[in-house]
């Protein structure tokens, strides 16, 4: 049981980790609309949200990590 929410567990901070890595990029690209600029122009580049979704990746892949499947050999 443990095995399989370990399992569970990775895929879903490798998910994570690539949606943020993509979130981060979409924020850095000026000239298209942010939904989540809440203030200044909503069309130009957000460097704290690119900042704030970096770290979520890099969150999410030391999460990927940790609980990643062990090899049995």
């Amino acid at each position: 049981m443990a095995n399989s929410n370990s399992r569970a567990i990775f895929y879903a901070a490798i998910v994570v980790a690539i949606i943020a890595v993509l979130l981060c990029v979409f924020y850095m690209v000026p000239g298209v609309y942010h939904p989540l600029a809440f203030s200044g122009d909503p069309s130009s580049a957000h460097p704290k949200h690119a900042i704030a979704f970096g770290l979520l990746a890099v969150i999410a892949i030391i999460g990927a990590l940790v609980t990643r499947p062990k090899s049995v050999n």
